[in-house]
């Protein structure tokens, strides 16, 4: 044997690297195989949680709006808390934390919320356990083809439709808004299997609800928790269309689950012949009842509370009725049947009750678009853009001149420059001195600039305000509405909650507060897609339900708060009415005259006093003050509503009165105040230019409509007060104003009594 055969292994380089080559390759690709049959399970158990996970009502988000997620069981069934989290409207991180919603009649479906300011971005769902460990977290884009929601802007209004086919859908989206096809009427049809909010937060996205009846199955299956959030957000403010004529007995009778929205008393199911009102209100030229023998079925009602719309002479058809600060819209006849979709008419009809029965006035749609171009360039299309203005100016913050910025920049260049030299050079004579005299001279304007912005701001919080409260004395309940701006001097994370103990005796027992954004598309505006791409804090708004499921309260922790910054906020607020409201007012049908008394009940004076009934107001010279009384006939003075809120002036002795121009730049609050509370009195979009669909809630141009009278006071001082790190910020309220409107009824006298 040699030596080479003794000392050297008997191997094969070549064949052994090839068959390690292999191997690695095989193992690869086992590796590869591996991560994607992972990757595809990961996607297919995600496609099918989100196909368990809807976010808002037929997948619409409203920006700027609470919007409901809804969820089925299969989805981390253990879990019984959330988290959700977005961009507010000023492009700030915001997480919403709060219980799950569950309806004991439909255990498998739960629900969270969110409110969502931008359209960029991604929803976060996260879910949590009795223990409080995350089981679940789920992310939504809101951007791109694989979103989930359609993103709507703020003023979009979008209607409901509660029936089990969709059959509205098209007769509703027909008649819109004229303009862009962003700017139209959208209608969500919630079919038989359809998601409902258990929560009054959960129809924030709509301004009508439509529930026709026809098919009895589809109603039973609404669960008492679903119809305590209709009637919920109905009362809050709401408008709710409701048909019902077959099933009437069944849904209207003493244990019927509709009775609670019947502006009357239930006799009997009948039926009418004669359309001819009808076809009027639809401005339909074809008849309903072709035959002489033809009837529809129709809902008989007694102690009517409400404005009858149509009859035919025996009986109401259509009947309007307050239901707290919210109004019911009481269809005595199926708008589902067969024989009224079929009708040429149907689409006028529904569009009609839709509109609130209301024609448009004056000028043409293109006009409209015309005026709302014209004031784009101030940043804002909506009534509540032009109320920031004002609320975003404090007396305290003054902005330093440019000319003044400008002098001690050249002056200080003057004193480090050429006045440092000719001191050192012809005082002192050593130029050495320098180095003294430059950080001295460094310091100094540093001192005054601090000295100059200690001056020119507040050296804490400040707060502008604006609170319309609403206190219905028929439903013996209160709604605050707040606007907030929030001023802050410098950077600092804070937290705001509402102090339960209101300043003018109310007791606080529902509140809901968070960011307010701004409608548009303008700077700062919430449906803007401009991406600063800042990295910013978030914050946390806690939410806690009432035993009654509908109640909230609400606290913000963590809000980062940037130097010389503002942040605006809208609150919520709801209370029992602790006061009796006495009033005894009468309108004679005759003569169309109002009489009677009304009396301040509340323990401060009222200021600005006017009572608003129908298309007049009544102005009040002197203050009211607590327990006075005064009298519509003889202490008051008499206008137009429209009038009034327009401003109308005489150019000349001999010419008629013309309307003094909306000025989309004027910053009194009170006078858009008045807009606002009374936007389609005054001529609505046509008058102002503007739109007010963000929040329309606080416009009562129905209400006096509705056999009520709206008396309004203004006071002096701030209602609801903020509490600023558990701390009242009772000493921080800059500019105040605050409303009080009182809804009271009117009893119409009948006519024996008239005469």
């Amino acid at each position: 044997m040699s030596p080479n055969n003794t000392l050297l292994p008997n191997v094969n380089p070549p064949r052994t690297l090839l068959t390690n080559f292999v191997a690695c390759i095989k193992l690869s690709m086992a590796f590869c195989l591996v991560v994607m049959t992972l990757a595809i399970s990961a996607s297919v158990a995600m496609a099918q949680a989100d196909s368990n996970i809807r976010v808002g009502l037929g997948g619409n988000i409203r920006l700027g709006k609470w919007t409901p997620i809804f969820l089925d069981n299969s989805v981390a069934s253990d879990a019984i808390r959330f988290e959700t989290e977005a961009l507010d409207g000023d492009d700030t991180p915001i997480v919403y934390s709060g219980d799950l919603l569950t309806d004991p009649q439909n255990p498998d479906r739960r629900q969270a919320w969110i409110r969502i300011g931008r359209t960029y971005g991604r929803v976060e769902l996260r879910l949590f356990d009795a223990q409080d460990e995350e089981v679940a977290n789920f992310d939504i884009s809101l951007r791109g083809e694989g979103r989930s929601a359609e993103i709507l802007k703020s003023t979009r209004e979008q209607i409901l439709t509660l029936e089990p086919e969709t059959r509205f859908r098209d007769a509703i989206a027909s008649v819109s808004a004229i303009g862009a096809a962003e700017d139209k009427r959208v209608v969500t049809a919630i079919g038989i299997d359809g998601d409902l909010p258990l929560n009054w937060l959960g129809y924030d996205n709509v301004e009508t609800v439509l529930l026709v009846t026809s098919d009895l199955k589809r109603v039973e299956q609404i669960s008492d928790r679903q119809l305590d959030a209709l009637e919920a957000w109905v009362r809050k403010g709401g408008t709710l269309i409701c048909s019902v004529a077959q099933n009437a007995e069944q849904l209207l009778g003493p244990e019927g689950k509709l009775a609670r929205f019947c502006p009357g008393q239930f006799v009997s199911v009948g039926e009418f012949r004669n359309t001819s009102r009808l076809e009027t209100f639809a401005d339909s030229n074809e008849p309903l009842a072709r035959k002489s023998g033809d009837s529809i079925a129709c809902c008989k009602l007694d102690s009517i509370d409400g404005r009858v719309l149509i009859e035919d002479g025996t009986q109401p058809q259509v009947i309007e009725g307050a239901k707290g600060l919210g109004r019911v819209v009481f269809v005595a006849f199926d708008l589902d049947s067969e024989r009224i979709i079929q009708w040429k008419g149907h689409t006028n009809l529904v569009n009609r009750l839709v509109s609130g029965a209301k024609r448009v006035e004056g000028d043409s749609g293109a006009k409209k678009s015309q005026r709302g171009s014209s004031v784009s360039h101030f940043g804002y299309k909506d009534m509540i853009g032009q109320l920031r203005v004002p609320l975003d100016k404090f007396t305290n913050v003054h902005f330093v001149k440019f000319a003044l910025i400008a002098a001690l920049i050249s002056l200080y260049i003057l004193c480090i420059g050429p006045g440092d030299y000719f001191l050192l050079k012809r005082v002192f004579k050593k130029m050495e001195l320098t180095w003294l005299t430059f950080p001295l001279v460094s310091l100094i304007f540093c001192g005054l600039a601090i000295w100059i912005s200690g001056m020119t701001r507040p050296n804490k919080i400040q707060l502008n305000q604006l609170e319309v409260i609403d206190v219905d004395s028929i439903d013996g309940r209160v709604r605050g509405s707040v606007w907030t701006n929030l001023y802050s001097p410098r950077g600092e994370n804070c937290s705001l909650e509402i102090d339960p103990s209101h300043q003018l005796g109310f007791q606080i027992d529902s509140d809901l507060i968070s960011w307010h954004g701004l409608p548009g598309d303008g700077l700062g505006g919430m449906y803007t897609s401009a991406n600063p791409g800042l990295l910013k804090t978030s914050y946390r708004t806690a939410m806690e339900l009432g035993e009654n499921g509908q109640d909230i309260q609400t606290k913000i922790s963590g809000l980062p708060l940037q130097v010389s910054s503002t942040k605006p906020l809208f609150m919520h607020w709801w209370a029992d009415n602790p006061v009796r409201i006495r009033s005894r007012l009468k309108l004679n049908p005759r003569l169309q005259q109002l009489r009677g008394t009304v009396t301040n009940p509340f323990d401060f004076t009222l200021k600005n006093v006017r009572l608003v009934f129908e298309n007049y107001v009544y102005l009040l010279d002197a203050p009211l003050k607590p327990g006075d009384a005064f009298d519509i006939q003889t202490e008051t003075d008499e206008k137009t509503l429209r009038s009034m809120l327009t401003r109308k002036v005489k150019r000349s002795k001999n010419d008629r009165s013309d309307n003094s121009p909306w000025d989309p730049t004027d910053t009194r609050i009170r006078r858009i105040a008045d807009m606002m509370m009374f936007f389609d009195a005054a001529g609505g979009e046509n008058y102002t230019g503007l739109t007010h669909d963000y929040q329309p809630f606080v416009d009562m141009t129905n209400h006096v409509e509705l056999q009520r009278a709206v008396l309004i006071g203004e006071i002096q001082e701030p209602g609801a007060m903020l509490k600023i790190n558990g701390s009242k910020a009772a000493d921080q309220y800059d500019q105040v104003t605050t409303i009080v409107r009182v809804v009271f009824p009117v009893e119409y006298l009948d006519e024996q009594s008239s005469k």
